[in-house]
């Protein structure tokens, strides 16, 4: 299979193409056919050189594809089925990849916009999780409109919190207006704060 590798640091400049071997869906694992794979930060600083590990690399941790394999004891997806999640050895960027930890891509996403949402729904779960943010609770998320606080604005009011979001002016309108634009939909925070200058 075609894969991104990388066999120095550097920039993207550094990245290849290669033919690795197809990877094989292990015990509570599943196999997809890659139709998107997100960048996140973790990806770029490991390409750089700021997180060490031995070359060559492959990068990519966040895919969205098609389930072409099941591992033993996987029992809740089938082949088939569209998936999003983490990349299980962060092989991601090839034409197959293995997940562990990964949902069913809702009808209303496509590949490209599942693949950006495992490091964000993570971050923001796990933030909400270790705040105790539950029904009653106010939470102010500063940056709402980015991919974290966006979701963590939707995770929280599905958990029945109070949400108020800051955004800067640019976010407050279609279409780039952050999930608390609209105070009173649901889904939405309950409130917007206009954040001033820089």
């Amino acid at each position: 299979m075609k894969a991104v590798r990388y066999s120095q640091f550097g920039g993207p400049g550094v990245l290849e193409i290669v033919d690795l071997p197809d990877p094989h869906a292990g015990p509570g694992q599943i196999r997809v056919a890659v139709h998107a794979v997100g960048v996140n930060p973790t990806d770029w600083k490991l390409r750089k050189g700021l997180m060490g590990g031995e070359l060559p690399q492959t990068t990519g941790r966040e895919v969205a594809g098609v389930v072409d394999e099941v591992g033993e004891g996987v029992t809740d997806i089938a082949v088939g089925d569209r998936v999003f999640g983490f990349s299980a050895d962060g092989e991601g960027a090839a034409e197959r990849a293995l997940l562990a930890d990964y949902a069913p891509i809702p009808p209303s996403l496509g590949f490209a916009e599942a693949a950006g949402l495992p490091v964000a729904i993570e971050t923001a779960t796990r933030t909400l999780d270790a705040l105790g943010v539950g029904a009653g609770s106010t939470l102010l998320v500063n940056g709402a409109a980015g991919g974290v606080g966006s979701a963590a604005v939707q995770l929280a009011v599905a958990r029945g919190a109070r949400v108020i979001g800051t955004a800067s002016p640019a976010n407050h309108d279609p279409p780039n207006a952050s999930p608390c634009a609209f105070p009173g939909q649901n889904a939405h925070a309950d409130a917007l704060v206009v954040r001033r200058g820089a």
